[in-house]
């Protein structure tokens, strides 16, 4: 059976996102989970905190808490989790956060969503006005600039996917506002956010909404191929 690992800048498993990929897949896979914090307690997370030049990325606890982290500080983390994942023989690795880790160094194919996902997105929203949902307020101002300098105009939002029931309402809030703003099309980065969040935002825009975990997740059944899947021979 074909395995993926699928690497978290929380920590694992990610039952709140895992599931949700495995209904893209038309063959059966093995998950091979991994967090970047899975061996830390609170006081090591603590310290994993953006500095205050920093634009921290969200993630999620396994007790299902949100935590702001220096993607700077998770770097030495992130390699060592990879290196995990492919000696327990992951032949794909996913990384499940919107930032670009193309500093990581994988043997094996390692999808990454920050080089990914902006070059679909930017394809899709050329000569239209885009609105954007992030997981922080924090991470707004960046995401609109990263996009200006593609020549898109971007309306830019937040609404955290790990609030609970009350992500409902946040996302509600933040669609709102899009709404208000005329956008085109609705861009949510975070694989956090669900398809519960997705349906919130459409009904209220009215727009097409492309939802990061149902992007990745496609892209990913196009990886796993009937041959790899069968387990051929490798060299």
């Amino acid at each position: 059976m074909y395995r993926i690992g699928a690497l978290t800048i929380g920590q694992a498993p990610r039952d709140d996102v895992v599931p949700a990929l495995r209904t893209a897949f038309r063959r059966p896979v093995e998950v091979l989970e991994k967090g970047a914090l899975d061996d830390l307690d609170r006081t090591a997370i603590s310290a994993l905190r953006p500095d205050p030049d920093e634009v921290g990325l969200v993630s999620r606890l396994r007790d299902g808490t949100e935590v702001l982290l220096s993607q700077r500080k998770l770097m030495p983390l992130m390699q060592a989790a990879v290196d995990d994942l492919v000696a327990a023989g992951a032949e794909l690795i996913v990384v499940l956060c919107g930032a670009d880790w193309a500093g990581l160094r994988s043997p094996v194919l390692l999808v990454n969503p920050g080089r990914l996902f902006p070059a679909v997105i930017g394809a899709l929203a050329a000569g239209r006005r885009l609105g954007i949902i992030k997981p922080s307020a924090g991470q707004v101002e960046k995401e609109r600039a990263r996009y200006a300098a593609m020549g898109i105009e971007a309306v830019v939002t937040a609404a955290s996917p790990y609030a609970g029931p009350g992500r409902l309402e946040l996302a509600r809030a933040a669609a709102r506002e899009l709404a208000t703003a005329g956008v085109d099309l609705v861009w949510m980065t975070c694989i956090g956010m669900d398809d519960a969040m997705r349906e919130v935002v459409a009904q209220e825009t009215g727009r097409p909404v492309i939802l990061a975990r149902s992007l990745l997740g496609a892209i990913l059944e196009q990886l796993l191929t009937p041959a790899a899947v069968a387990g051929p021979e490798r060299r």
